[in-house]
């Protein structure tokens, strides 16, 4: 149930930081130290997958499992060519009511309307990025190589790690990365740089099938105190001009884009202290808590909705002039939307189980 929350946790800051210059932004984390949202998503996502998939690859059945991994894949990729036409069209209708086709280029869209026929190219080949729906191009890759990933994670732990972290420093230092298309450019996201981010997560959840944890005192307090330092580091503004090298940059620079070190100890830094926290029985407490780990529960119909709102949002407050009451509008409203879609669906997932369990004790009296 706390993957749940933390995925459900990541889904509300996400769409809160994708409607940017809003006057809850300040609340994200983000602004506390060097990673924000989109590492737990990612982390979380190799905890679910390990969860889903790595006791089948241990059973034997890695074909069955890949091939089920590949349909998710194509799913995603999927939901991911309906967002880019639903924002899309919302962008388009902007452009059309006030003439500025400045929507366009502010959301990278424009080179799908300038040169279509290489536009469509890169929309079905992942390789046109427009500009807030980038993570799921990278979960589609992330999810494509995670059969291999599961196969060495589930003979030894450590050597998936290692593979991984090799492909890491492999794409640091060369360095390696994806091209966009038509658009001349490079994916946002690193793929070869985050998966080794989604790895750990997959190791988190083979200790979560285990049963294993690791409790260390040395490395609770080691944890803590580089989140604190993170957070006087960002909430001070400080920003050295210094230049370590011959130190490579990955390993003292901030890049969002390669997962650059810092940000990488960072997100598992604080996966760490916040472990140790009860929040098991706090979410089972609290309905507000239990509601956020209904959300991360549907998590992939609530973040396609969210990403759908985050533009309309973005547009209206554009259109609008933005300001305090128009923010607490659209945040309070988009929310309420995404609680109330999660909702639906946890309703729906209990109504079916509630059928199947009917339906069990019937057919076994015949």
């Amino acid at each position: 149930m706390s993957v749940d929350f933390w995925r459900g946790f990541a889904l509300i800051t996400i769409f809160i930081n994708h409607i940017p210059g809003n006057a809850f932004v300040w609340l994200t984390h983000r602004n506390y130290g060097f990673s924000d949202a989109t590492e737990i998503f990612v982390m979380l996502a190799g905890v679910g997958a390990a969860l889903a998939y790595l006791p089948r690859f241990r059973q034997g059945e890695a074909a069955a499992t890949s091939f089920r991994i590949v349909q998710r894949a194509f799913q995603l990729y999927t939901i991911h060519i309906m967002l880019i036409v639903c924002c899309g069209a919302l962008i388009a209708y902007a452009v059309t009511v006030t003439g500025d086709t400045r929507f366009f280029e502010a959301f990278r869209l424009d080179v799908l309307v300038n040169d279509t026929i290489p536009g469509l190219i890169g929309l079905a080949t992942l390789m046109l990025q427009p500009s807030y729906l980038d993570i799921l191009p990278l979960y589609v890759v992330l999810l494509l190589m995670s059969p291999l990933l599961l196969v060495l994670a589930a003979r030894n732990v450590w050597l998936g790690l290692g593979a991984s972290a090799a492909l890491y420093l492999t794409a640091q230092l060369v360095p390696v990365q994806l091209s966009t298309f038509p658009a001349e450019g490079l994916w946002f996201l690193n793929p070869l740089c985050w998966q080794l981010l989604f790895t750990i997560g997959l190791a988190i959840g083979g200790m979560i099938l285990n049963g294993d944890g690791v409790r260390s005192r040395v490395l609770f307090w080691a944890a803590a105190v580089y989140v604190a330092a993170s957070a006087v580091w960002i909430v001070s503004g400080f920003n050295p001009t210094w230049n370590l090298s011959p130190v490579p940059l990955f390993a003292w620079e901030f890049s969002k884009s390669d997962l650059h070190l810092p940000r990488l100890l960072h997100v598992l830094a604080l996966t760490y202290v916040v472990s140790h926290l009860p929040l098991e029985r706090w979410i089972r407490q609290t309905r507000l808590l239990g509601s956020v780990a209904v959300l991360g529960r549907h998590s992939l119909p609530v973040f396609a909705l969210g990403t759908v709102l985050a533009v309309a949002g973005q547009l209206l407050r554009a259109l609008s002039g933005g300001g305090l009451l128009v923010d607490i509008g659209l945040i309070g409203s988009g929310l309420a939307m995404l609680f109330a879609c999660a909702g639906v669906l946890e309703w729906n997932r209990r109504e079916q189980e509630d059928r199947r369990h009917a339906i069990g004790p019937a057919a076994s009296a015949r």
